[in-house]
């Protein structure tokens, strides 16, 4: 089933990789943007705000997770998909602190789209729409949950 406007942002230096996953998603129906640094993401999400981020944590200039940060600061309900080959171990609890899904590379197609589309459509329930209001104000003045903390709670 395709999914319509739905942005994702692929960030990855690996020019090959980022190439086979933004076609993946492509063909699953989503508009794909593909960007090589960390200081390029933050320049595309700021111009071309995504629905879902998928990023590696190796990247030339500023790491994956500290991008990652600054976008979860921003948004308060960014759907967010880190990729590595490296020690899962170290990354998996860095991930969830930032409600992100940890994906080990490498991964099958099968397993990208239906992590992002269990994603999406998780993010969708917790903000409608047509809602524009950020998360933050939907849950007060309490510090803001993270998607993982959200369904935690259910």
């Amino acid at each position: 089933m395709a999914v319509e406007h739905r942005r994702v942002l692929v960030v990855d230096d690996n020019r090959s990789l980022a190439a086979t996953v933004a076609e993946i998603l492509s063909d699953g129906g989503y508009e794909v943007d593909v960007v090589t640094s960390g200081t390029q993401a933050l320049i595309t999400w700021r111009a071309r705000p995504a629905d879902l981020v998928v990023m590696d944590v190796d990247l030339p200039d500023i790491g994956g997770l500290t991008v990652a940060r600054r976008l979860v600061r921003r948004t308060g309900h960014l759907g967010l998909v880190v990729m590595s080959a490296n020690d899962p171990q170290r990354l998996i609890p860095a991930c969830e602190e930032l409600g992100a899904v940890f994906l080990a590379k490498p991964f099958s197609p099968s397993h990208l789209m239906a992590t992002v589309r269990l994603i999406l459509d998780r993010l969708q329930h917790l903000v409608p729409a047509e809602e524009t209001r950020p998360v933050t104000r939907l849950l007060g003045p309490r510090k803001p949950l993270t998607l993982l903390q959200h369904f935690r709670q259910r």
